[in-house]
C-alpha cells in the first residue's frame, strides 16, 4: 500500500506542473482578454498576451522552484560531480556562462537549418503561425515575450521542476535529459517547433546538469530565441542562404560543430 502511494504522489509531482503550467495559460489568458479586451484581441498586441501571461506565471513557478529545492536538499539529494566537472567548475563562472551563451546560438542555428533540409516543414506547416508573430509583433514586444519572459518561465519550468523530478524518479540524468526534453517540445504545440525544442531542451538539460543552477540555461535558452528573432527580422540573410546549397550546408556544419564543441565542455 505504502508503494502505491509513493508511485501515485511521485506521478503527481511530475504531472501537476505540466498541467498547472497548461491551465495557467489558459486562465491568465482568457482574464487578460475578458479585463483588456480591446488591447489584447488585437492581432498586433498578441505577444504582449504573452509577455503578460508569462510574467504572470514567473512568481508561481520560481516559488515551485524554490520549495522542491528545499525539499531537495532536506532529503540529502546531492548534485553528482566527476572529476572533470569539478575541474571544469574552477573556469571562471563569466566564461561559462559565456560558453553556455555561446552554445545555444550556434547550437540553435544549427538544429534549425538541420530541420530546414527535411521535408517536415513542407508536411508540418503548422509552426508558421506561430512564426508569423515575428513579423507581426513589435521589436520590444517580442523581446518582453521570447527573450526575456519565455526562458525563465520555461527553464523554472522544465530545468527546475519537471527535470529534477524525473532525474529523482528515474535515478538516471541521462534518462532524464531526455525525457524533461521531450517535455519540452510537447510543450511547443506542433511537430516541427517540437523537434527544434527536443534538439535544443538536450543542450539546456545538460548545461543545468552541469552547472547545477538555472541562470546558465536561461541565458542560453534567451540568446537562442534572441538570435531566431534578429534573423527572421532580417529576410534579405535568408535569401543568400536558401539560394545557395554548399553555403547553407556549411553554414549548417560549422554552427552545430562549434555548438557540439561547447557541449563538450560541460561534463556531467
Amino acid at each position: 500500500m505504502d508503494q502505491k502511494n509513493s508511485l501515485g504522489k511521485t506521478l503527481w509531482e511530475l504531472a501537476m506542473p505540466f498541467l498547472l503550467y497548461v491551465n495557467l495559460n489558459m486562465a491568465i489568458q482568457a482574464a487578460l482578454e475578458l479585463c483588456f479586451f480591446e488591447f489584447f484581441t488585437a492581432p498586433e498586441h498578441a505577444v504582449w498576451e504573452l509577455a503578460a501571461v508569462n510574467a504572470i506565471e514567473i512568481p508561481i513557478f520560481y516559488r515551485m522552484y524554490r520549495e522542491d529545492r528545499i525539499r531537495g536538499q532536506a532529503d540529502g539529494q546531492k548534485t553528482r560531480s566527476s572529476g572533470k566537472t569539478a575541474a571544469w567548475k574552477k573556469q571562471p563562472r563569466i566564461n561559462r556562462l559565456i560558453l553556455a551563451i555561446l552554445g545555444g546560438l550556434f547550437l540553435g542555428r544549427g538544429f534549425n537549418l538541420l530541420i530546414g533540409l527535411t521535408p517536415l516543414p513542407t508536411l508540418f506547416p503548422g509552426y508558421e503561425t506561430a512564426s508569423d508573430s515575428l513579423y507581426t509583433g513589435s521589436l520590444l514586444s517580442l523581446v518582453a515575450a521570447s527573450v526575456v519572459t519565455a526562458p525563465i518561465l520555461e527553464e523554472l519550468l522544465v530545468r527546475g521542476i519537471l527535470y529534477r523530478n524525473l532525474k529523482k524518479v528515474l535515478q538516471n540524468p541521462y534518462a532524464a535529459i531526455v525525457c524533461a526534453s521531450l517535455l519540452f517540445g510537447i510543450l511547443h504545440g506542433n511537430l516541427v517547433q517540437g523537434l527544434f525544442a527536443f534538439l535544443i531542451g538536450l543542450y539546456l538539460n545538460w548545461v543545468y546538469e552541469a552547472e547545477g543552477s538555472l541562470p546558465p540555461a536561461i541565458l542560453a535558452h534567451a540568446a537562442v530565441n534572441a538570435s531566431t528573432i534578429f534573423l527572421e527580422r532580417m529576410p534579405e540573410w535568408q535569401n543568400v542562404l536558401y539560394g545557395s546549397l554548399p553555403l547553407y550546408l556549411a553554414v549548417t556544419a560549422v554552427c552545430l560543430l562549434a555548438g557540439f564543441c561547447a557541449w563538450k565542455k560541460f561534463t556531467i
